[in-house]
């Protein structure tokens, strides 16, 4: 019989009696979040619902999050019921984590501590927090009481939801006269108390929801998995590739561990983000699979002989993000996410590629990095995941020499870019990267703004053409302090006197391929030619091919 108080679910967490599905995703709240949910408990504040669902079922789970450790990646384990009745939570995973990190658990090695004091609304807005929580060692805590002179007192608040509610007011007026309160502090004090050793007993402050609690009613595994997208759609965003997991789950037990394992692994040590859903697509191409999710989740016939065939591939493709993972950064000279504008499905072929290539030769080197640049700067297989599996299953597949050719006359057709100057003008942020061989500058690319070098306003009300004004040659990357003192300074200017920063140096100018002389007032068209010239001069020697030989990239050779 479930019991519904906060107390009672806590019980059954720590139980194993609720527990969440295959298809959760990792516990993401911050701190801040899990502060916010203990005021609203303290404040009598709803804080929403958890549906569960009652399952006698075989089903793969895993257990509730004791304790949250941020610096670790989350890898779990998974079990299979043995036909016991469990709860499996399709909504509410973030506020059971939290109430149990909160109430039994640490947070960062670190229980939640309440200042005592705290919870007087005087001067704060309805939307403040009342009650000062934190996540502190004894340590910290002691320091913070030894520094407020009495004016705040933090306790744990596991300690205080153990006090008995009928002795809470004579506990907390004891602590009151050991601190030396006057009467409104001992009055606050005994009110938090109070609210604490009550807060777990509470039925009105989570509605709990079940599904299939009459078991003469059985809902259907498929209607299950819609059920869960249909109502975390409002909050954390899902996917279908959630479902597909699920689904995959049932034939292959240990597919989200291995695969949060893997994304740990290539992430490592590395300025990048690739995720779990890169990697699954990447298994679905090494298969010869469709990889949009939705068509997948339809047919789960299919996507148990998937399940069959992936495992074998999980050995080539992590050599393949790994070897990716070196390309990117010493050959491609990639140092920041910030440069795959549309996510990484333009990566995936270069990955396929990769896992099906035992020894990659110095040529098929720079065709990839050359394939690189093109597919992310054109934005060919952004948003077009269709697109994007029939040139990997079609024609890299089948293809002994990464097909660089194949790819830029794909980038022709879909876009009309023909030549290295178009490709350059597609995508500004990369095409600096190259100017730069490689974005460093602080080491923080991923803070930098992209600006004009001359002023944009200046140039239009001169009657440039928006072509002319918005040439890949008039961007550089700046600080942002720096850009927030720019306004519509002329260069020569500006570089002398960037604000409240130093002075742009020779060397700073020779980074961006620019110089002094270019930055008078009358250079603009010059600059742009000169430096334009210099970015492509660049690109030749980044891709080891010449401006006309990468032209000729573009050429059909039927035509």
């Amino acid at each position: 019989m479930l019991d519904p108080t906060l107390l009672g679910l806590l019980a059954q967490t720590e139980n194993d009696a609720i527990v969440l599905p295959a298809m959760q995703r990792p516990f993401v709240w911050k701190d801040d979040r899990i502060y916010r949910l203990v005021d609203s408990l303290l404040r009598g504040f709803p804080v929403g619902a958890v549906m569960l669902w009652k399952t006698a079922s075989l089903q793969r789970y895993r257990r509730i999050l004791r304790d949250i450790d941020t610096d670790n990646a989350q890898v779990f384990s998974y079990e299979t019921s043995n036909n016991e009745s469990k709860y499996l939570v399709l909504d509410g995973q973030q506020r059971l984590t939290s109430l149990h990190v909160a109430f039994k658990g640490t947070y960062n090695h670190r229980r939640l501590f309440i200042d005592v004091l705290s919870g007087d609304s005087t001067d704060k807005d309805p939307g403040d927090e009342y009650y000062d929580c934190q996540f502190l060692t004894e340590t910290e805590a002691s320091s913070l009481n030894n520094a407020n002179n009495g004016k705040r007192h933090y306790m744990p608040i596991q300690e205080l939801i153990k006090i008995n509610p009928v002795h809470a007011a004579q506990v907390a007026h004891k602590k009151a006269q050991d601190l030396g309160l006057d009467p409104q502090e001992t009055e606050r004090i005994i009110s938090t108390y109070l609210r604490c050793a009550t807060i777990l007993g509470s039925t009105k402050s989570l509605q709990v929801i079940v599904v299939d609690d009459d078991p003469s009613q059985v809902t259907p595994l498929e209607e299950i998995l819609e059920v869960f997208v249909r109502v975390n759609s409002g909050g954390l965003v899902l996917y279908k590739s959630d479902l597909l997991m699920s689904l995959l789950d049932l034939k292959w037990n240990d597919i989200q561990p291995q695969i949060q394992t893997l994304v740990k692994q290539i992430n490592q040590n590395r300025p990048f983000g690739f995720t779990r859903d890169d990697v699954l697509k990447s298994l679905l191409l090494a298969v010869q699979s469709e990889t949009r999710f939705d068509n997948l989740v339809k047919n789960r016939k299919q996507v148990e002989k998937l399940a069959e065939i992936m495992p074998s591939k999980m050995p080539a493709v992590k050599t393949a993000w790994d070897r990716l993972g070196l390309i990117l950064v010493d050959d491609c000279k990639i140092y920041s996410e910030r440069f795959f504008r549309g996510g990484h499905n333009a990566l995936l072929p270069f990955v396929l590629y990769l896992s099906k290539t035992k020894n990659l030769t110095n040529e098929n080197k720079r065709r990839i990095v050359i394939g690189i640049y093109m597919s992310i700067m054109s934005g060919i297989f952004s948003g077009a995941e269709a697109r994007m599996g029939a040139f990997s299953r079609n024609i890299v597949l089948s293809s002994d020499d990464f097909p660089l050719k194949n790819l830029a006359r794909l980038v022709k057709r879909q876009y009309g870019i023909d030549s290295l100057d178009k490709l350059l003008r597609r995508h500004l942020d990369l095409t600096l990267n190259i100017a730069h061989g490689g974005v460093t500058l602080d080491n923080n690319p991923d803070e930098l703004q992209r600006d004009h070098i001359f002023p944009k306003s200046k140039l239009e009300a001169a009657g440039y053409p928006y072509e002319t004004v918005n040439h890949y040659g008039n961007f550089h990357f700046l600080r942002a302090n720096d850009n927030g003192n720019k306004s519509d300074k002329p260069p020569h200017e500006w570089f002398r006197r960037p604000g409240a920063n130093s002075l742009y140096t020779d060397n700073d100018l020779n980074e961006r391929l620019l110089s002094w002389d270019l930055l008078e007032p009358d250079q603009f068209e010059n600059m742009i030619d000169v430096r334009g010239r210099k970015i492509r001069d660049k690109a030749e020697k980044l891709f080891g091919l010449s401006e006309q030989d990468f032209n000729a990239l573009f050429t059909d050779e039927s035509s």
